[in-house]
Protein backbone atom coordinates (compact mmCIF):
# COMPACT_ATOMS: atom_id res chain seq x y z
CA UNK A 1 0.00 0.00 0.00
CA UNK A 2 1.17 3.53 -1.04
CA UNK A 3 1.69 6.10 1.75
CA UNK A 4 1.45 9.56 1.91
CA UNK A 5 4.26 10.13 3.68
CA UNK A 6 7.13 12.68 2.43
CA UNK A 7 10.75 11.49 3.50
CA UNK A 8 14.38 11.56 1.80
CA UNK A 9 16.98 9.30 1.72
CA UNK A 10 20.96 10.31 1.12
CA UNK A 11 24.00 8.09 -0.03
CA UNK A 12 25.24 7.35 3.24
CA UNK A 13 28.67 8.70 2.31
CA UNK A 14 27.43 12.07 0.96
CA UNK A 15 30.27 14.27 1.59
CA UNK A 16 30.22 17.93 0.33
CA UNK A 17 31.82 17.48 -2.86
CA UNK A 18 29.33 14.50 -3.94
CA UNK A 19 26.30 16.55 -2.83
CA UNK A 20 27.20 19.26 -5.13
CA UNK A 21 27.48 16.98 -8.29
CA UNK A 22 26.49 18.65 -11.20
CA UNK A 23 26.56 18.13 -15.07
CA UNK A 24 29.94 20.18 -15.36
CA UNK A 25 31.16 18.16 -12.99
CA UNK A 26 33.03 15.48 -15.14
CA UNK A 27 35.61 13.93 -12.66
CA UNK A 28 32.32 12.31 -10.85
CA UNK A 29 29.18 10.15 -11.61
CA UNK A 30 25.61 11.51 -13.03
CA UNK A 31 24.22 12.92 -9.73
CA UNK A 32 20.39 11.66 -10.10
CA UNK A 33 17.03 12.80 -7.48
CA UNK A 34 14.45 9.49 -7.71
CA UNK A 35 11.01 10.76 -6.68
CA UNK A 36 8.26 8.06 -5.91
CA UNK A 37 5.76 7.59 -3.02
CA UNK A 38 6.15 3.68 -2.76
CA UNK A 39 9.03 2.64 -1.09
CA UNK A 40 9.45 -0.32 -3.44
CA UNK A 41 9.69 1.85 -6.56
CA UNK A 42 12.01 4.47 -4.78
CA UNK A 43 14.30 0.73 -3.75
CA UNK A 44 13.84 -0.51 -7.70
CA UNK A 45 14.71 2.80 -9.26
CA UNK A 46 18.24 3.25 -6.91
CA UNK A 47 19.23 -0.48 -7.97
CA UNK A 48 18.78 0.17 -11.50
CA UNK A 49 20.55 3.24 -11.62
CA UNK A 50 23.36 2.56 -9.33
CA UNK A 51 24.55 -0.65 -11.25
CA UNK A 52 25.78 2.10 -13.68
CA UNK A 53 29.28 3.25 -12.40
CA UNK A 54 28.58 6.98 -13.34
CA UNK A 55 25.25 7.19 -12.43
CA UNK A 56 24.36 8.08 -8.59
CA UNK A 57 21.08 8.32 -6.77
CA UNK A 58 22.17 11.33 -4.58
CA UNK A 59 18.39 11.53 -3.28
CA UNK A 60 15.29 9.76 -3.13
CA UNK A 61 11.89 11.47 -2.40
CA UNK A 62 8.42 10.64 -1.51
CA UNK A 63 6.75 13.79 -2.36
CA UNK A 64 6.68 17.01 -4.15
CA UNK A 65 7.66 19.38 -1.70
CA UNK A 66 10.77 16.92 -0.77
CA UNK A 67 11.79 16.73 -4.14
CA UNK A 68 11.88 20.35 -4.60
CA UNK A 69 14.11 20.54 -1.47
CA UNK A 70 16.39 17.88 -2.92
CA UNK A 71 16.86 20.03 -6.27
CA UNK A 72 17.92 22.53 -4.81
CA UNK A 73 20.59 21.27 -2.26
CA UNK A 74 21.69 18.50 -4.92
CA UNK A 75 21.52 20.50 -8.06
CA UNK A 76 21.24 16.89 -10.03
CA UNK A 77 21.39 16.31 -13.37
CA UNK A 78 18.81 14.29 -13.65
CA UNK A 79 15.41 14.09 -12.03
CA UNK A 80 13.29 10.99 -12.30
CA UNK A 81 9.68 11.35 -11.08
CA UNK A 82 6.02 9.41 -11.31
CA UNK A 83 3.85 11.74 -12.16
CA UNK A 84 0.95 10.39 -9.44
CA UNK A 85 2.20 12.02 -6.41
CA UNK A 86 0.35 12.17 -3.13
CA UNK A 87 0.89 16.05 -2.37
CA UNK A 88 0.56 17.56 -5.92
CA UNK A 89 0.23 17.39 -9.53
CA UNK A 90 2.86 16.06 -10.95
CA UNK A 91 2.86 17.98 -14.46
CA UNK A 92 2.46 21.00 -12.61
CA UNK A 93 5.38 20.08 -10.42
CA UNK A 94 7.45 19.32 -13.44
CA UNK A 95 6.60 22.95 -14.68
CA UNK A 96 8.34 24.41 -11.13
CA UNK A 97 11.06 22.62 -11.11
CA UNK A 98 11.88 23.14 -14.61
CA UNK A 99 11.10 26.99 -14.36
CA UNK A 100 13.64 27.49 -11.06
CA UNK A 101 16.26 25.12 -12.69
CA UNK A 102 18.46 23.47 -15.55
CA UNK A 103 17.71 19.76 -13.79
CA UNK A 104 16.19 17.54 -16.62
CA UNK A 105 13.15 15.42 -15.88
CA UNK A 106 12.27 12.24 -17.02
CA UNK A 107 8.94 10.72 -16.06
CA UNK A 108 8.74 7.05 -14.67
CA UNK A 109 5.43 6.10 -14.64
CA UNK A 110 2.69 3.40 -15.29
CA UNK A 111 1.14 3.89 -18.78
CA UNK A 112 -0.29 7.39 -19.68
CA UNK A 113 -3.05 8.31 -22.18
CA UNK A 114 -2.03 10.30 -25.40
CA UNK A 115 -3.22 13.13 -23.64
CA UNK A 116 -1.12 13.13 -20.52
CA UNK A 117 1.97 11.81 -22.12
CA UNK A 118 1.41 15.02 -24.39
CA UNK A 119 0.91 17.09 -21.29
CA UNK A 120 3.79 16.22 -19.54
CA UNK A 121 5.94 16.66 -22.25
CA UNK A 122 4.96 20.36 -22.70
CA UNK A 123 5.16 20.71 -19.30
CA UNK A 124 9.17 20.40 -19.89
CA UNK A 125 10.09 17.08 -19.11
CA UNK A 126 12.61 15.31 -21.44
CA UNK A 127 11.18 11.88 -21.75
CA UNK A 128 8.47 9.49 -20.72
CA UNK A 129 9.74 6.21 -19.61
CA UNK A 130 7.59 3.17 -19.02
CA UNK A 131 7.57 0.98 -15.66
CA UNK A 132 6.71 -1.85 -17.34
CA UNK A 133 9.62 -1.54 -19.83
CA UNK A 134 12.97 -3.26 -19.44
CA UNK A 135 15.55 -1.66 -17.57
CA UNK A 136 17.72 -1.24 -19.54
CA UNK A 137 14.99 1.13 -21.77
CA UNK A 138 15.38 4.17 -18.60
CA UNK A 139 19.12 3.85 -18.09
CA UNK A 140 19.48 3.95 -22.49
CA UNK A 141 17.18 7.14 -22.21
CA UNK A 142 19.31 9.01 -19.15
CA UNK A 143 22.12 8.82 -21.48
CA UNK A 144 20.02 9.97 -24.27
CA UNK A 145 19.05 13.04 -22.41
CA UNK A 146 22.81 13.49 -20.94
CA UNK A 147 23.67 13.71 -24.95
CA UNK A 148 21.13 15.94 -25.81
CA UNK A 149 18.15 14.01 -26.80
CA UNK A 150 15.75 12.96 -26.90
CA UNK A 151 14.16 16.47 -27.48
CA UNK A 152 13.61 18.42 -30.86
CA UNK A 153 15.47 16.67 -33.76
CA UNK A 154 14.95 17.02 -37.31
CA UNK A 155 11.13 18.55 -36.41
CA UNK A 156 10.19 16.25 -33.65
CA UNK A 157 8.47 18.01 -31.00
CA UNK A 158 8.99 15.67 -28.30
CA UNK A 159 10.06 11.73 -27.81
CA UNK A 160 8.44 9.52 -25.16
CA UNK A 161 10.59 6.59 -23.89
CA UNK A 162 9.42 3.51 -23.96
CA UNK A 163 6.19 2.14 -25.45
CA UNK A 164 3.21 4.89 -25.50
CA UNK A 165 1.60 3.72 -28.40
CA UNK A 166 1.97 6.67 -30.34
CA UNK A 167 2.96 5.37 -33.59
CA UNK A 168 0.88 2.34 -34.60
CA UNK A 169 2.86 -0.85 -34.53
CA UNK A 170 2.34 -0.88 -38.01
CA UNK A 171 3.02 2.34 -38.30
CA UNK A 172 6.52 1.46 -36.19
CA UNK A 173 7.07 -1.73 -38.04
CA UNK A 174 7.19 0.30 -41.52
CA UNK A 175 9.46 3.01 -40.40
CA UNK A 176 11.72 1.03 -39.02
CA UNK A 177 12.02 -1.10 -42.27
CA UNK A 178 12.78 2.52 -43.93
CA UNK A 179 15.12 3.48 -41.38
CA UNK A 180 16.96 0.22 -42.57
CA UNK A 181 16.71 0.78 -45.93
CA UNK A 182 13.95 -1.66 -46.91
CA UNK A 183 12.01 -0.40 -50.29
CA UNK A 184 8.36 -0.26 -49.99
CA UNK A 185 7.83 -3.81 -51.96
CA UNK A 186 9.99 -4.91 -49.87
CA UNK A 187 8.45 -3.99 -46.62
CA UNK A 188 5.65 -4.86 -48.46
CA UNK A 189 6.67 -8.05 -48.70
CA UNK A 190 8.04 -9.02 -45.17
CA UNK A 191 4.52 -7.91 -43.65
CA UNK A 192 2.39 -9.61 -45.75
CA UNK A 193 0.66 -6.12 -46.74
CA UNK A 194 -0.01 -4.22 -50.16
CA UNK A 195 2.45 -1.79 -51.42
CA UNK A 196 -0.29 0.91 -50.93
CA UNK A 197 -0.93 0.11 -47.35
CA UNK A 198 2.94 0.54 -47.01
CA UNK A 199 2.69 4.34 -48.23
CA UNK A 200 -0.45 4.67 -46.63
CA UNK A 201 1.48 4.01 -42.79
CA UNK A 202 4.37 5.74 -44.29
CA UNK A 203 2.29 9.01 -45.14
CA UNK A 204 0.63 8.74 -41.70
CA UNK A 205 4.39 8.35 -40.12
CA UNK A 206 5.34 11.44 -41.68
CA UNK A 207 2.56 13.18 -40.76
CA UNK A 208 3.13 12.36 -36.83
CA UNK A 209 6.86 13.06 -36.73
CA UNK A 210 6.37 16.15 -38.56
CA UNK A 211 8.68 15.18 -41.88
CA UNK A 212 8.12 15.27 -45.42
CA UNK A 213 9.74 11.85 -47.39
CA UNK A 214 11.64 8.91 -46.40
CA UNK A 215 15.03 11.09 -45.89
CA UNK A 216 13.64 13.25 -43.24
CA UNK A 217 11.77 9.89 -41.47
CA UNK A 218 14.74 8.46 -41.20
CA UNK A 219 17.01 11.57 -39.87
CA UNK A 220 14.13 12.14 -37.29
CA UNK A 221 14.31 8.22 -35.95
CA UNK A 222 17.97 8.42 -35.94
CA UNK A 223 18.83 11.58 -34.07
CA UNK A 224 16.13 11.00 -31.78
CA UNK A 225 16.61 7.24 -30.89
CA UNK A 226 20.47 7.77 -30.49
CA UNK A 227 20.78 3.80 -32.77
CA UNK A 228 17.86 2.20 -30.26
CA UNK A 229 14.75 2.90 -32.52
CA UNK A 230 13.17 -0.46 -30.91
CA UNK A 231 13.39 1.67 -27.35
CA UNK A 232 11.88 5.32 -28.21
CA UNK A 233 7.98 6.44 -28.96
CA UNK A 234 8.12 9.70 -31.24
CA UNK A 235 5.46 11.93 -30.67
CA UNK A 236 4.29 14.72 -32.30
CA UNK A 237 2.78 17.60 -29.87
CA UNK A 238 1.29 19.09 -33.80
CA UNK A 239 -0.29 16.17 -34.31
CA UNK A 240 -1.85 14.34 -31.60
Amino acid sequence: MRSSGCSTTTPKDSGPGFAQATRSDALGPTSIVVIDDDWIALSGLREIIEQNSDLVVVSACRCAAGAMLAVEKYRPAILILDVHMPDRDGVELIRDITATSDVKVIVFTTALPKAEIVSVLQSGAEAVVFKDQPASTLVSCIRQVLAGGPRTRQGLSAVACGDGQLLSPREREVAERVAMGARNKEIAWQLGISEGTVKLHLVRAYRKLRVDNRVGLVLALRHAAGGALPAITFVSLAFV
